[in-house]
């Protein structure tokens, strides 16, 4: 684990971001935090000020205003993970935090929005955030300069007001509201889709991966499933909405399943999802739904099979971190023999990796793009 030292509008901090790396090169803030957090020192806030707080990824904003009442709102576990460690490791209190799933209520005298990359997602926060702007709370937002565009504003027209952006600082942009804050009622965030060749109906909230139709991996793990034993415990790591831990129920109806994602409307479309297209399997009632930072939580029983379709980017930042924690943790929580069946596409090398970990890796399918590999657990888990 490496941190790295912020000198925030509020004090100095040490901070650090998951997943833990060695020699990590990423911080957990940017220069959008930190024009954010002097745009505040500079308005001299009362020690009463109510903050809600949006998309915080690793506790930057919530740790350096520790000193207000402060709500954290998230669509990530990690962020609610961060935001706790990092106030622990500064001696500051923790945020409140709320999950996506539930839009936040009560009175903020400020909103601090961190704009997300994904779009569903903005849509439904915007929607979201606009009673609370229209009962007088302050909306500042904020983004690095080249991820606000004319979609970025016609969204916030559409969804909340008209977007007023400042001049760019050290490549950082906030954005304010102008005008009348809109007053419609938000709209449902859920886009269903129908796998009519899998009999599976999928309903997707905001920020679901691939939410409009179903991915190449993901398509090509399903016809995979076949080739693997049958197993009695089962992980959907990185589960989405829910499609493979669907699909395998189905296959193996008595194995006992367990859903993990680090996105909270994620794991509510799976839950939703599985009690919708399983029908009278016992898996239907008996899966269990995690919202966590990959198995870093998990004190269950190990598995036997673990499916894995991993991201290959953080928010913004595209790298392998999140596949190399879930291949740790997946060998951390397999069975002795147990599997990993992981899809990825072909040139993002998983097949070295996993070969490292496990001693062994082979593909059990393939096209043009995407590899199926399966990593069996021969040898001990190192702590």
């Amino acid at each position: 684990m490496e941190t790295r030292v912020f000198n925030s509008a509020y004090g100095e901090l040490t901070l650090f971001r998951r997943p833990f790396r060695p020699r990590e090169t990423l911080q957990a803030w940017d220069a959008a935090d930190d024009y954010l957090l002097h745009y505040l020192a500079e308005l001299n806030l009362a020690d009463s000020t109510r903050i809600l707080i949006v998309n915080d990824s690793f506790g930057s904003l919530s740790t350096a205003l520790a000193q207000y009442s402060c709500t954290l709102w998230a669509d990530s576990a990690i962020s609610e993970l961060c935001s706790a460690e990092n106030a622990e490791r500064n001696k500051r209190p923790a945020p409140q935090f709320s999950p996506a799933t539930t839009p936040p209520t009560g009175e903020f005298d400020v909103i601090l929005y961190r704009l997300p990359k994904s779009r569903s997602l903005l849509n439904y926060q915007l929607q979201c955030l606009a009673p609370l702007c229209r009962d007088g709370a302050q909306f500042i937002g904020a983004a690095m300069a080249r991820h606000i565009d004319q979609n970025i504003v016609s969204a916030f027209a559409k969804n909340i007001a008209t977007a007023k952006p400042s001049l760019a600082r050290k490549k950082a942009r906030l954005i304010h509201l102008d005008g009348e804050i809109i007053s419609e009622s938000p709209q449902s965030d859920t886009k269903t889709i129908s796998l009519v060749d899998h009999d599976i109906v999928l309903a997707n909230r905001a920020n679901v991966f691939s939410r409009d139709k179903l991915d190449l991996g993901s398509r090509i793990m399903l016809a995979s499933l076949p080739l693997l034993d049958a197993p009695a415990n089962i992980a959907d790591l990185g589960c989405g909405n829910g499609v493979l831990g669907i699909s395998a129920a189905r296959q193996w109806p008595d194995a006992q399943l367990h859903f993990f994602d680090d996105s909270f409307l994620a794991v509510d479309s799976a839950k939703h999802n599985v009690r919708q297209n399983l029908g009278d399997l016992a898996a239907a009632s008996s899966s269990q739904f995690s919202a966590s930072d990959c198995l870093h939580a998990y004190r269950g029983d190990d598995f036997d099979l673990i499916l894995c379709n991993p991201p290959f980017h953080q928010d913004h930042h595209v790298g392998d971190q999140i596949a190399r924690q879930m291949f740790r943790d997946s060998h951390k929580h397999l069975t002795a023999d147990g599997v990993l069946c992981v899809v990825g596409n072909r040139h993002l090398g998983y097949h070295v990796l996993l070969k490292k970990l496990f001693g062994n890796c082979e593909t059990i399918n393939s096209d043009s793009k995407f590899v199926v590999l399966r990593a069996r657990k021969t040898t001990p888990s190192n702590g």
